[in-house]
């Protein structure tokens, strides 16, 4: 895979960015430069140093995988650091502290044997995970802190916790907790953006480590249409099914009066009127009304498409037939009103569908999907072809796709 590796390592430091933080980061940074794409390499880097300073202790796969791309320069910068620290007056608190944590946590590094096949994620819920049974679970377009708690909700695990710790009046740290374990660390210059950056940097993180679902957005192709549920027989699982809407109207004969007059004009079947072909394709239609009723009353529902009795009669069967099938979503169109996505949802409610309304006024529209517990998602989605289904693709974990071959 083809990346950039000519760019400046120097514009990776933070602002408050501790000076020795920096100088094994930037080492970290020049070290590996020609070997990972430069957003994923500052990812990595920051697990470095909060390997080595922080305290943080990832799973062993990750550990390894740190140590074996720091392991070509990182006892130099031990040995300075520790002969820097004797002529350190240690009633510095903040650089003894970071010393002793340096002295206390390196051995981790040291200690780990290079990987092997039985060391790799293979499942979110083998026991060397950072936390078995977690997985991202990603919406294009959300939040990323708002992702990091509907992961946690989705896994069934405790909501994320930063700790914030004002280390001077202008320098706000935070560290972001995932069931209990220091997952990231951030410094700025406030509450709201130390949030939000140690957020990202978790997020940047766990994508290293942890699978990935992500949830696919709504195909319009694939939606199903009032036309479908009135004229298409096949259950929605069939591969002939198509979504397209069918035209309402038959096909006038070659005798009609008006058809004639129209081709001797030039008209073409399937072209509008008008010079240009701008106007109507379509043949008006004529509407019975009710009796005793005056001009200009609209049509009710029950002559334009369907009664709502008829209505769910026709969308139970509907939505029985996809409830056995192998699909897992079912996405309606924005023409459905909402006492007809009210039908849907009660039919949806007995047979234990899930339902989610999307969009507002005339361009709401409702969505209905099988349910199923996080494991049952991944174990389809790791046989499935590509990752993928209908609903959800999965993502492993970065370093599981180049790190152990």
């Amino acid at each position: 895979m083809y990346f950039n590796t000519k760019w400046d390592v120097d514009q990776h430091k933070t602002k408050f960015e501790n000076a020795e933080h920096w100088k094994f980061r930037r080492a970290f940074l020049i070290a590996n430069q020609n070997k990972y794409p430069e957003d994923r390499l500052e990812t990595l880097s920051r697990m470095f140093i909060f390997i080595e300073f922080m305290e943080c202790k990832y799973p062993k796969p990750t550990m390894d995988f740190i140590h074996n791309l720091s392991q070509s320069f990182v006892n130099d910068l031990r040995e300075k650091l520790h002969e820097n620290t004797q002529d350190i007056n240690m009633t510095d608190s903040n650089t003894a502290k970071d010393y002793g944590n340096a002295q206390a946590i390196t051995s981790n590094l040291n200690i780990n044997q290079p990987p092997n096949q039985n060391m790799r994620y293979t499942t979110p819920y083998d026991s060397n995970c950072l936390i078995p049974g977690f997985m991202l679970k990603v919406v294009d377009g959300a939040n990323v802190y708002d992702i990091l708690e509907q992961s946690c909700r989705f896994s069934k695990t405790t909501k994320p916790e930063i700790v914030y710790e004002g280390l001077n009046v202008d320098h706000i740290q935070a560290k972001l907790y995932i069931h209990k374990k220091l997952i990231a660390v951030a410094a700025e210059s406030t509450i709201k953006h130390a949030r939000k950056s140690v957020a990202v940097i978790a997020y940047d993180i766990l994508k290293e480590m942890c699978f990935t679902i992500k949830v696919k957005e709504i195909d319009a192709e694939s939606t199903i249409s009032l036309a479908d549920m009135i004229n298409l027989k096949e259950a929605p699982n069939s591969s002939t099914n198509s979504p397209n809407c069918s035209t309402n109207y038959k096909n006038i004969s070659d005798n009609n009066l008006g058809n004639m007059i129209l081709k001797n004009m030039g008209w073409k079947e399937g072209d509008g009127l008008g010079k240009n072909n701008q106007g109507i394709k379509s043949p008006i239609e004529v509407v019975q009304l009710k009796k005793r009723v005056g001009l200009g009353v609209a049509p009710s529902r029950e002559t334009a498409k369907m009664s709502l009795n008829k209505f769910q009669t026709e969308v139970k069967e509907y939505i029985m037939k996809f409830s056995i099938g192998p699909k897992i979503k079912l996405s309606f169109t924005t023409e459905f009103t909402k006492d007809e996505r009210k039908i849907i949802h009660k039919i949806c409610t007995h047979l234990d569908l899930k339902t989610k309304s999307y969009g507002k006024n005339e361009n709401r529209q409702i969505v209905i999907q099988k349910k199923q517990n996080p494991r049952e998602i991944f174990f389809e989605l790791i046989t499935s072809v590509n990752f993928e289904n209908d609903c959800y693709k999965l993502e492993q974990p970065r370093h599981e796709s180049n790190t152990y071959t």
